[in-house]
């Protein structure tokens, strides 16, 4: 028996750091509601609750599939910085204007 070696294709995304500083440009980037001292996101079928609530210190990203919450650990655990000549979704016209 011959196996074949595959890689998974990578997953693009937009990411910004929650921080108090841009706490409400981000919700209104990620159309999230401000709830007391987090940002609800609609996130694409959470598995639990938090996954939905972004704090200061999350990452919220965004891809074709919509937006999910990572905490500073599972992000870093996650994902890597692209290259420069990757530094943008192979998506353009299908991603919403940002509001920066």
């Amino acid at each position: 028996m011959n196996t074949i070696r595959y890689v998974r294709k990578p997953l693009y995304v937009d990411v910004v750091e929650v921080t108090k500083e841009n706490f409400q440009q981000v919700a209104k980037w990620c159309q999230g509601n401000i709830v007391d001292d987090y940002i609800h996101v609609r996130v694409h079928n959470p598995k639990t609750t938090r996954q939905s609530h972004a704090y200061i210190g999350d990452w919220i990203l965004y891809t074709a599939r919509g937006y999910k919450v990572y905490t500073t650990k599972a992000f870093e655990n996650s994902f890597d910085l692209c290259e420069p000549s990757m530094d943008r979704l192979p998506w353009p016209d299908l991603v919403h204007k940002e509001v920066w």
